[in-house]
């Protein structure tokens, strides 16, 4: 049996209803979506019974209710006894991204976006203390930041101001360099880079380029530093286009030769070497998507007539059972990890 089609189904039967305020039929969906992600989990690496355990590792989840970042366990529920980790961070608006990357100067940080559709705030934490290191008014609405291993030039994605979702076309990225080894030193490179719908980013240690999605088009950038400058130059060689308003740009931690990419349509895996499309799974409106080194699928996603931004529910494809956490709204999950690819 095919098993894109089984995950495709999968990722249909608890989206149907996940905003649904009737017990009886959240607790329908959640049995449902066991069942058919049980069945893609045979097709994984399950035992002869049909039943695989989960792989253990954290996930770090964005609640655009509360506005505040937490870590959970994967295998346990995302309830407030179970939080191993959280930030409330600065800035008005949903928490749009959170990422943990590895630094010389200030060890492992948090670096994260929140906004609103008029305008945002960049910011870096040190993980241990969450002593705030930095921030920075972003003009646009803001939904991801990258730091670039080495040169520790940072890049922020938003698209342009104000409502329309899709019908916002404009966006634009803004490049910080630090002037010394510490997060605290970043100051602006330059004026923003038009993109339009400027939404995910993704460095890549092994080309040394900065993935960059939105509108239609996935774009790399190499960076170029003097002592004083640092600008991104397009590697054109390198563009692929025809993607729906892309959401999320993340590496696949299972195949590092290629990059994960989910727009409004579907999710895709895009080939590196050849840049070659090839679509996962046909989902609407996937908001975020992991893959793990164990095998692991990680999604978050939006249902139609629910709120845009996704759902309470974090879905895993090995045990088929959803993690929701009650009365929040998780647009991206990502995993505790500093590793780009």
């Amino acid at each position: 049996m095919d098993r894109r089609n089984l995950l495709r189904g999968a990722l249909a039967v608890p989206a149907a209803g996940l905003l649904s305020a009737a017990p009886a039929h959240a607790a329908g969906e959640r049995a449902a979506a066991q069942r058919a992600v049980g069945a893609d989990a045979a097709g994984e690496g399950a035992d002869a019974a049909g039943t695989a355990a989960p792989p253990a590792f954290d996930v770090l989840v964005g609640d655009v209710v509360s506005g505040r970042i937490f870590l959970f366990g994967r295998n346990r529920p995302f309830t407030d006894a179970n939080i191993k980790w959280q930030l409330n961070p600065v800035g008005s608006g949903a928490p749009l991204e959170h990422r943990f990357r590895d630094t010389s100067g200030d060890g492992q940080v948090l670096l994260a976006v929140t906004g609103t559709p008029n305008s945002g705030t960049a910011s870096i934490y040190r993980r241990r203390d969450k002593k705030l290191l930095w921030s920075a008014n972003i003009p646009n609405y803001p939904h991801a930041i990258e730091r670039a291993r080495g040169t520790g030039v940072v890049v922020v994605a938003g698209r342009s101001k104000g409502p329309g979702g899709g019908e916002a076309k404009g966006g634009s990225l803004h490049v910080f360099r630090p002037t010394d080894g510490h997060s605290g030193s970043l100051v602006r490179a330059g004026a923003p880079i038009p993109f339009p719908q400027a939404h995910g980013l993704l460095w890549d240690p092994r080309l040394e380029r900065m993935w960059a999605a939105g509108g239609s088009v996935l774009r790399a950038y190499r960076i170029v530093t003097t002592a004083s400058s640092a600008r991104l130059v397009e590697d054109t060689d390198r563009r692929l286009t025809g993607f729906h308003h892309p959401h999320d740009l993340q590496p696949d931690h299972q195949h590092p030769g290629r990059l994960l990419v989910t727009d409004t349509n579907g999710v895709y895996a895009v080939d590196k070497a050849t840049m070659k499309r090839t679509t996962l799974h046909t989902r609407r409106l996937v908001k975020s998507y992991v893959h793990h080194s164990s095998g692991e699928q990680m999604w978050t996603g939006a249902v139609a007539g629910g709120n845009a931004f996704g759902t309470k529910y974090v879905h895993f494809n090995v045990s088929g059972v959803p993690r929701a956490r009650e009365g929040a709204v998780i647009y991206k999950a990502r995993l505790d990890t500093t590793a780009y690819l």
